[in-house]
Formats: C-alpha cells, sequence, structure tokens
C-alpha cells in the first residue's frame, strides 16, 4: 500500500462492494488506480471529513465489523447455533475452525479499517489545511477507529502485527506485538482519542463519535484489563455526562433511542441492519439461519420481559425456534434502526462489575438492578454476597447483551470460564486452545514471520 487514499474508489465504491468479499493480506493490497496524494485528500475539512466518514461507511457495508463480529462470536459461544449448510459456519459452532477457514480470514480483514484509520491519522497530522476544531475532532476520531479495530483483533487472534504505519515496506515483514503492547496502545489511542474529541456529536444523529464514544470503549479496556478503578471512573463520567438515559424495550435499537452512544449508519438507503438480515426468518415458514441456542433461551428468568422485546419465534415441521429480534426491520424507507456499537445499557453493567471488585457491593447491585427493573425483574436484594454478586454480573451481561458484537464470548474469556462453559456445552469438540481463532493460513504464507496460535 502506499500513503495515498482515493476518494472515488475508497469511499463512494463501498455502496457497489460485495459485503462478502474474499480476504487478502491488507499490507499486499494494490493502491486504487485512480489515485489522489493524501496531501490533496486533507487539504480541506470537507474532504478530511470525507474520509473519516468513510471508515464507518466501510465498517458498516463491507467490513467483518457489521457482520462476522456477533455472528461468528455467537456460534461460538453457547448464543447461537447454525441451520446453514456451510460448513464453515457450522466450524464455529464446533470450535474445530482450521486456519483455512474464510470467515475467520474475513475476521482478520478488519487489517483493511485499520490502514484506512492510519491513513487518515497519518493525513491530518500532516495537515496545514485544516480548521483548528476539525483537525481535532478528526484525530480523535481516526485514533479511536484504530482502537476499536485492535480491541477485536487482539482478543479474538491474541498477539497480533501491531500496525501503525502505512509502509508498506514496514508492515510487509511484521511480527506479531505481545498483547499487553497491543493492549498499550489501544489505551493510549482513547486517552488521546478522549483529549480530542468534542463532548457534543458533531451530526444530528450519533453516526460518528464523541468524548463519551472513547471513554465507553476505554471502559470496557480498563474491565478487560482489571484497572477496576479506572473503568468506574470512565463508567461514571459517561453516566454523569447527562446526554444519555436508558429506553424502552422496545425502543432500544431505534436510530432515534437516547440509550445509544455510538451507531454505525447503513451505507444502503433502504437496508436497515445486517443483524436483522442475518437473524429475522424472510417467512414464517423459513427456519431461522441462526436461531438461539437452549442453553441461552433456557437462561432468561421467568417474566424477562426481554424475551418478548428482543426475540422471535418460528414454527417449523413440530419444532419450535428462537431467534434474535433486536433488531427487526431489513428494507423500507426511511431508515429506522443503526447498528449499535456502545449503548448506555453496557456502561451500568461495566460499572457494576468495577465496582464489585472493589468492594462496593451496594453499588454494584444499584447498577444491576437499573438494568432489572427496564427488564421488569424484581431487583436483587442488597444482602446478596459478593460470589452471587459476580454471578448476578455475567448473567446480566449474558442476557443484556447477547447477539451484540460477541460480548459473551469474550467475556467467557476474560473471565477464565470458557473451558467450563464450552467443554460442558461441546464436550465432544472443545479444545481450550480454541479460545483463540487460528491467524489464516493466506496470511502466514504471505508473511513468513508471522506465526501461528497453538493448537493448529
Amino acid at each position: 500500500m502506499r500513503t495515498t487514499i482515493n476518494l472515488i474508489c475508497v469511499y463512494l465504491s463501498l455502496l457497489a462492494a460485495a459485503p462478502f468479499y474474499s480476504c487478502k493480506k491488507f499490507i499486499e493490497v494494490s493502491p486504487p488506480v485512480n489515485q489522489l496524494n493524501a496531501n490533496n485528500v486533507f487539504t480541506d475539512d470537507k474532504t478530511a471529513t470525507a474520509a473519516i466518514i468513510g471508515i464507518y461507511s466501510d465498517m458498516e457495508f463491507s467490513s467483518p465489523i457489521s457482520t462476522y463480529l456477533t455472528l461468528l462470536q455467537g456460534l461460538s459461544a453457547d448464543e447461537l447455533t447454525s441451520t446453514s449448510s456451510d460448513k464453515g459456519f457450522f466450524d464455529f459452532v464446533t470450535n474445530t475452525y482450521l486456519p483455512n477457514n474464510r470467515y475467520s480470514a474475513i475476521v482478520w480483514d478488519i487489517y483493511s479499517n485499520v490502514y484506512e484509520a492510519n491513513s487518515c491519522i497519518q493525513g491530518i497530522q500532516n495537515s496545514n489545511g485544516l480548521s483548528p476544531g476539525t483537525k481535532s475532532q478528526l484525530l480523535g476520531e481516526a485514533r479511536f477507529s484504530r482502537a476499536f479495530c485492535y480491541f477485536y483483533l487482539v482478543n479474538l487472534f491474541g498477539d497480533v502485527p501491531l500496525v501503525t504505519s502505512t509502509d508498506y515496506r514496514v508492515n510487509d515483514t511484521l511480527r506479531r506485538t505481545a498483547s499487553p503492547l497491543v493492549y498499550i496502545q489501544i489505551i493510549t489511542d482513547l486517552v488521546i482519542a478522549q483529549s480530542l474529541l468534542s463532548p457534543g456529536y458533531p451530526t444530528d444523529q450519533r453516526v460518528r463519535p464523541n468524548r463519551w464514544t472513547s471513554a465507553s470503549l476505554l471502559a470496557r479496556v480498563y474491565l478487560y484489563t482489571k484497572k477496576w478503578a479506572d473503568a468506574e471512573l470512565q463508567a461514571s463520567s459517561i453516566i454523569n455526562s447527562g446526554l444519555y438515559t436508558l429506553s424502552g424495550l422496545d425502543s432500544v435499537f431505534l436510530n432515534n433511542s437516547n440509550e445509544t452512544i455510538w451507531q454505525l449508519m447503513p451505507v444502503s438507503p433502504n437496508f436497515n441492519t445486517q443483524e436483522a438480515a442475518l437473524f429475522i426468518p424472510s417467512s414464517t415458514t423459513e427456519i431461522p439461519a441462526y436461531p438461539l441456542t437452549d442453553d441461552l433461551f433456557n437462561a432468561f428468568e421467568p417474566g424477562d420481559n426481554r424475551i418478548q422485546a428482543w426475540t422471535g419465534s418460528t414454527a417449523i415441521g413440530g419444532q419450535l425456534y428462537y431467534y434474535p429480534a433486536k433488531y427487526k426491520i431489513i428494507g423500507g424507507s426511511p431508515l429506522s434502526e443503526y447498528h449499535i456499537v456502545f449503548r448506555l445499557a453496557e456502561i451500568y453493567l461495566i460499572r457494576a462489575e468495577a465496582r464489585m471488585q472493589q468492594g462496593n457491593t451496594m453499588g454494584a447491585i444499584e447498577d444491576l438492578n437499573i438494568i432489572r427493573s427496564r427488564a421488569r425483574l424484581p431487583p436483587l436484594l442488597p444482602t446478596l454476597p459478593p460470589d452471587r454478586i459476580a454471578v448476578a454480573i455475567q448473567q446480566e451481561r449474558r442476557i443484556e447483551l447477547f447477539a451484540e458484537f460477541g460480548h459473551r464470548w469474550l467475556d467467557l474469556k476474560r473471565t477464565n470460564t470458557i473451558d467450563l462453559v464450552i467443554g460442558a456445552l461441546k464436550p465432544a469438540y472443545w479444545q481450550p486452545s480454541h479460545a483463540l481463532w487460528p491467524v489464516p493460513q493466506d496470511q502466514r504464507s504471505a508473511d513468513p514471520f508471522l506465526s501461528q496460535n497453538a493448537g493448529y
């Protein structure tokens, strides 16, 4: 790759790009034929903003972020199963994916979004034509975007190449970087992004990150790295910002929900979300492609209103199938559902766990009861012992965040319960080494310095 961006090819061609494309090693992708020098792209506020918006359009339309992060992690965990004949998907149901699985290769292509972010960071930093406010906002968004991509890469694949340059001569022979060092880069990017981003949104809808978006990912990262006080501080700053409130269950996933912290706007004018297309059957006679597992459905407490609000069901051939129905609309205009990436409920659950880990059991229970109250569940008692609170937190995370960006898969890994849970659910298949997905074989063939995860 070169440090060039073709506005036409990179941004407008997203409208025509197929969402299920083959994955190439991102450092080997050839530059567009009709190029504009990066210095020209970032000469004014308008073109520089278009470059940043192009990252989000790519994430929503042609990147694995909008489609596969939810689906593949849900299949890998205990959330979803597959009725598809595609063996590539079924390998995630059984956790028997191999380095030649094309879907893990597609997820690796999140690196294409990393490259876009790196290009924007470099171009914005070197530009002398941007207004100070725009330059600060756009650089913060680019830093956030890179951290967001690396959060999933490091959690799904473990040690990964840490690419912060657009120089193909540097990127072509990168080795994997130890996960703690990748996390340091993620935190560095997010802290810088917070200092640059405005507290308000640069657009009417919440489709571009603001300061609280960066704080949301930072709170999550601190939770994952067991920095409990920092996680609580970030979560509290969002909750106390006054910008967000929990929505009713029926309106959480609408594009005007006040619970949303950041969402991706659909690119097609007549297509809402990939989730609705993936999970909602097209007719009453169609078997859902990715129904909920019995294990997940049976985990809902009696009387939990999230069953009616966020799941659907259909009976085919005498068998009842339940499926995710958080997003309900596929086509139609105007669009009413956007792809929600961060929302306030997760922030309450992050703070509950951070508080519990610091011995503030009352605070943890208060946050959990806010989430339970919306679901019309009885409150947890203040006398609940700490070990029961810990179980209650993971239960609420499992139910509240199911079929959203793979929270369950990542929670099982970070809490060291994955062998117990998935091992019991899939005893004939589960191997502890498969908690990390394989590095795609074509990537290793292209880069002799790229090592494989253990067990593959």
